[in-house]
Parts: structure tokens; sequence; C-alpha cells
């Protein structure tokens, strides 16, 4: 009985949630950095600031600039800052980040208005002096924003699927006085290249298949046939004796017709074979 499949725990919170949350996290850090700047301009202009409406500000702020993750999101997914269009992408980047950090200033402007001066609208000089003092900082925000969901994505990008390896062949359709029939490999000695076709040699027979041998040896079982040669594929339980030639090809002695000769490049493989089938000499090598 085979162990029943468990399936992996699911996520407490969704992975758009979870975007979202360390983003806000990531506003709050960065306004919390400047924010000894805001004290110490204010305190050298003669005002002194609330805490509890400075808190009130940075937790709206990281909100406001949380809301805006997901168009963030969709610039990276829809134009990555790698591969082959990476400046045009970073220029699409750049446009996305003013367009975004424009309007970030305008509606805090509207917000604060609303909030702590109690106005439907923002003078034209409190919108100058936010986007003098605040545009900037908002572009830098929105960039290091765009690189880290860049990497957030690649990170937890899916790895592409393997391609499965192609099904061992143990029979193939071949024909005999026109008709059609499964030939067993186990019955095939050698097999051969002939120009578009491979010939599968049974004893003193021989089939055609149309095809290559590279695409046929791509198919068959590595533990009962070896290539030898560009153009040759031998099974190796029908290899008898190997010998070796002067210019370091090998010569195989098969249970059934003639020797074939197997290449140089091919050596490495020939001797594994051998190794294997010594135990047939009474673990006398076969080379």
């Amino acid at each position: 009985m085979t162990p029943a499949a468990h399936s992996a725990p699911a996520p407490l919170w969704p992975a758009r949630l979870r975007v979202h949350a360390w983003v806000m996290l990531y506003w709050l850090a960065f306004l919390l950095v400047l924010e000894p700047g805001n004290i110490l301009r204010a305190s050298q202009a003669g005002q002194a600031l609330s805490w509890s409406h400075e808190a009130i500000r940075i937790l709206v702020a990281a909100l406001l600039g949380a809301t805006v993750t997901s168009a963030v999101q969709a610039l990276v997914e829809r134009f990555p800052l790698r591969g082959p269009r990476r400046g045009r992408h970073l220029l699409i980047h750049a446009a996305g980040a003013a367009g975004l950090a424009l309007t970030l200033v305008l509606v805090s402007c509207v917000l604060a208005a609303w909030v702590f001066a109690g106005q439907l609208l923002p003078s034209w000089d409190d919108i100058r002096d936010q986007l003098v003092g605040n545009f900037t900082l908002l572009m830098f925000a929105l960039t290091a924003l765009a690189a880290l969901l860049q990497g957030n994505l690649q990170r937890t990008a899916l790895p592409a699927p393997t391609a499965k390896p192609a099904p061992i062949l143990t029979h193939v359709e071949v024909k005999r006085r026109g008709q059609s029939l499964l030939l067993p490999l186990s019955e095939v000695d050698w097999i051969e290249a002939q120009g578009n076709y491979v010939a599968l040699h049974v004893g003193a027979e021989q089939h055609l298949l149309r095809g290559t041998i590279s695409g046929l040896g791509a198919q068959l079982d590595s533990t009962r046939f070896v290539r030898v040669h560009r153009s040759m594929i031998v099974a190796t339980d029908r290899i008898q004796k190997i010998e070796a030639l002067p210019n370091n090809d090998m010569l195989l002695h098969l249970k059934h017709g003639i020797p074939l000769r197997a290449s140089r490049s091919y050596a490495t493989a020939v001797r594994a074979i051998a190794e294997r089938l010594a135990t047939r000499n009474n673990g006398a090598p076969l080379v």
C-alpha cells in the first residue's frame, strides 16, 4: 500500500496580501528614517510638532504609499528590469514612478488639508512646497520599491517545467513481407545508419526504419545498447570479444555476423561495457 500524499499546508496569507504587508512596513521604515529631518526643520522654523499628529501622518502616509503597490508590481511584471529591453523598461519605470510620486503628493496634500486644516482643497503654495520637498524622495522610494519587487518576483518565480524523458522503447514496428509486425528490441544485434533510415540487424536479417540513429538511440535502454560509432549502435549482450587495434579503434566480435569497428571517439563507452561484461570470461577483461 502506498502512503497517502499529504498536501503542503496553505499559507496563512495569500501572496498578494503578504506583498502589501511588507510594502506597508517598507513605507513605515522609509518615513521613520525621514522623521528626524522633519523634526529638525520644524524646530528651526520655531514650530512644535504634535507627536499624535506626526503618528497619524506617518501611518496615513504609509497606507497611502502601500496603495500604489499593485501599480508598481504591475509595472515590474509587465516591464521587467532585467532582460534585453532593460533600457526601455527603465525609462517606462521612471515615467511610472514620476506619475505615482506626483499622485501621492497631490493626494497627501488633499488629505492634509482635510484633516489638519479643515479645508476642502490645499493651497498652491502647499502643493508646491510638498513637490519641492518630497517629489525627489518619493521617486527614490518608488524606484527602490520596484527593485525590491523585481527581486521578490525572481525569487518566487516557479522553475521552468522540465521535459519528461522519452519512454524507453521495447518494440518497434517493422515491415516483413508486406506486413507490419512489432519487433522486440531484445532480438536486435546491432543498428546502423543508412542515409535517412536506420537498419536493425537481427541475425542475417535487417529491417529498415525511417529516422536518425541519434533519435532512435535516445529512446533505447542505455544499459542494453551502446553507441560505438557515429553511425552504429550495438547490443551489449551480443558482444563476445573486444579487440584493441593499433590506431586506438576497437573491433567488436558479436555472437552473430561480421566484426564491427568501434571508433576511438567512443572508446570510453566501449571499455565501460567491456568491464561490465568481463564476468563472461571468468573475470578476464574482454579487451
